[in-house]
C-alpha cells in the first residue's frame, strides 16, 4: 500500500512540475497573437531567397554561358520564380459552415493549390528543357550535377 501511495505521489508531482515547466516556456496568449511573432517566417523566406540567388549565380558562373545562351538562361531563371502563396480561407466564413461543408471547401482549396503547383512545375520543366537544349555536352554535365546539388531531403545545403 505504501509503495502505491509513493508511486502515485511521485507521478502527481512530476506531472505538476512538467505542467509548470511547459507553462513557463510558452508565451502568454495575447503575446502569441502579436504580428511581430510571425516576422521570423519572413526572415527565413528572405534568407532562403538569398541562398537561392547565390546558388543560381554560382551555377551560371560554372556553366560559362555564351552570349547566345543568355536568353535561354533568362527564360529559365524567370520560370523559377516561386508562385504566390494561396490566400487562406476566411476563418469566420469557414466557422459558419457545417463540418461536411467545411471539409468540401478545404478539399476544393487543396485541389486548386495542387493544380497551381502542377502548372508551375510544367512551366519550370519546359524552361529547363529549352535551356538544356542549348547547352554543350560539357555544360550539360555541369548542369546535371550542379543544378540540384545540395537539395537533400527537402533541405538546401550549398
Amino acid at each position: 500500500m505504501k509503495n502505491h501511495t509513493t508511486s502515485w505521489l511521485t507521478a502527481a508531482t512530476l506531472t505538476l512540475l512538467t505542467s509548470y515547466a511547459c507553462a513557463q516556456n510558452s508565451p502568454p496568449k495575447d503575446e502569441a497573437a502579436k504580428p511581430g511573432m510571425h516576422a521570423m517566417h519572413g526572415k527565413e523566406g528572405e534568407h532562403m531567397g538569398m541562398r537561392m540567388k547565390h546558388h543560381v549565380q554560382k551555377l551560371k558562373a560554372e556553366l560559362k554561358l555564351t552570349p547566345e545562351q543568355e536568353p535561354a538562361w533568362a527564360a529559365l531563371t524567370g520560370a523559377m520564380t516561386p508562385p504566390a502563396r494561396p490566400q487562406r480561407p476566411d476563418r469566420a466564413e469557414m466557422e459558419k459552415l457545417h463540418m461536411p461543408e467545411r471539409l468540401d471547401k478545404m478539399k476544393q482549396i487543396m485541389s486548386q493549390h495542387h493544380e497551381g503547383r502542377m502548372a508551375e512545375m510544367d512551366k519550370h520543366t519546359a524552361a529547363v528543357k529549352s535551356f538544356y537544349a542549348v547547352l554543350t555536352p560539357e555544360q550539360k554535365k555541369t548542369f546535371d550535377t550542379k543544378a540540384m546539388s545540395g537539395w537533400r531531403h527537402g533541405r538546401h545545403h550549398d
